[in-house]
């Protein structure tokens, strides 16, 4: 843990894009080795096989940087017009795949085998690293373009191969639905989104796919926490990296503000929900992580509600929201474990505002300056709101735990939960993409080597006769 924790540090001060994805390849080989010993072994290589492909989202972006004839790939001096649709799209997808937004989520939750119940929670901790590592290099990576976040384009598709694809879509229903001699709800699902997502492509932002991955990313947890209460401790960190992506979608300074503080608070409280503490000191220890975390979320939909365009702001807002309503329901369920008298629910109130009021200020130089340097200054805050929004969230957390014996009991609808969460589990899909993915790899080697064996000699002996010809001509 400790080497993840250096190696990280070190993706995120680099400063040439290269390095940087050199330091995240040192980091995933360590991440992959370290979800080996608190994870199954399948869940393992799909973490470790995501993380590759990641890596290769960042080496595309690298290069299509480098193909518009920039001095250097340093992240500082990268010139806006070399910051392509293109390369946005490709560092997104690779960090995507770094941070296991949904759908790429490496593992199955299901109850916790006896035998790994202490040491699975930690799998979501210890991939927290790269996620957090990928996000802010991509933040850094953003800050080179000279757009609003919020309008920041797609790359372009015409016409024709869009019609060429949503033949191939409508191709693949048909099959699929002749095999299963009838279409399932999922595919006609996934069709009907295909076909409507390639009609209004040329309409869609770069942050209305991001808003769409947070929002599925904070949806599953939701479902997950909420029919497993145990899983929460794999899935608040990705709720964590979900709100810093509504953040980048917003491209708002205070959204990006408080999506770092998000980061802040979760890297805290992992610290401080880490040691063994008596109930009472558990109690105001819960309660100043909520609060931390309330107020970051806060903080980005307020952010949210300055984006200029106003589907960005709509979505980003709703998915804060919920993210909020999830936070407050587990926190409540952790503060309701036990019957706390006034004074200590008083306590645990000053606590967290001092504790958010200390946070604040340690925080508050080096964000700004980060902010600074990506060309989205923050500008001063009125104290005021700054007291406001501490005050708004604490009370917030020591409600969510007073009136959690009041909502309706979640066992209930656990079951239905927990068919949705094994309905909209991406693990067989990702399981099935490998599969073809490997076939593909086995048979075009195979081919080859048959040409090679063949016909390769000939080849080689052609392409050396028609380079000498050319050099001569």
């Amino acid at each position: 843990m400790l080497a993840i924790g250096f190696v990280s540090i070190a993706v995120v001060v680099t400063n040439d894009l290269v390095a940087a994805v050199v330091a995240l390849a040192v980091l995933a080989a360590l991440t992959a080795f370290a979800t080996l010993l608190v994870a199954p072994a399948p869940s393992a290589m799909r973490l470790a096989a995501y993380l590759t492909a990641g890596l290769q989202g960042f080496v595309v972006g690298a290069l299509l940087v480098a193909r518009q004839g920039g001095p250097s790939l340093a992240i500082a001096v990268i010139a806006p017009t070399a910051v392509s649709p293109g390369a946005v799209l490709a560092t997104t997808a690779g960090a995507a795949l770094f941070a296991g937004l949904y759908p790429f989520v490496p593992w199955r939750y299901e109850r916790a085998q006896a035998a790994a119940a202490e040491r699975e929670p930690l799998r979501g901790l210890l991939a927290m690293p790269a996620g957090v590592a990928a996000s802010l290099i991509l933040m850094r990576f953003l800050g080179a373009t000279s757009i609003d976040l919020s309008e920041l384009g797609l790359p372009g598709i015409g016409p024709i191969p869009r019609g060429i694809l949503a033949v191939v879509v409508l191709v693949g229903f048909v099959v699929r639905a002749r095999l299963r001699k009838r279409p399932s709800r999922r595919l006609v699902i996934v069709t009907a989104l295909g076909l409507v997502i390639l009609g209004a492509y040329p309409m869609l932002h770069w942050s209305y796919v991001v808003l769409a991955a947070a929002l599925l990313t904070v949806l599953y947890a939701a479902a997950v926490s909420l029919a497993l209460p145990e899983q929460w401790e794999v899935t608040r960190h990705d709720v964590t990296l979900a709100i810093f992506w509504v953040a980048l979608a917003c491209g708002t300074p205070v959204a990006l503000a408080s999506g770092l503080v998000v980061f802040a608070a979760a890297a805290f409280g992992s610290v401080l929900e880490s040691v063994w503490m008596p109930p009472h000191r558990g109690y105001i220890a819960t309660v100043v992580t909520g609060t931390w975390m309330v107020v970051g979320i806060l903080g980005v939909a307020i952010g949210a509600g300055a984006v200029p365009d106003p589907p960005t702001a709509i979505a980003a807002i709703a998915i804060a929201g919920c993210a909020l309503i999830l936070v407050l329901l587990q926190a409540g369920r952790r503060l309701a474990l036990g019957e706390a008298p006034l004074d200590l629910e008083v306590a645990a109130a000053v606590a967290g505002l001092i504790a958010s009021a200390l946070l604040g200020v340690l925080v508050e130089v080096p964000i700004a300056d980060a902010l600074k340097q990506i060309g989205r200054p923050l500008g001063p805050l009125d104290p005021l709101f700054a007291i406001t929004a501490l005050v708004i969230a604490t009370v917030l957390v020591i409600a969510a735990g007073a009136l959690r014996p009041f909502v309706p009991d979640l066992e209930a609808v656990a079951s239905r939960l927990q068919r949705f969460v094994w309905a909209a589990d991406p693990v067989p899909a990702g399981v099935s993409a490998f599969r073809v993915l490997e076939r593909a790899v086995t048979l075009s080697s195979t081919g080859f080597g048959l040409f090679e064996q063949r016909a390769g000699v000939w080849l080689a002996t052609i392409l050396i006769v028609a380079l000498l010809v050319w050099s001569t001509r």
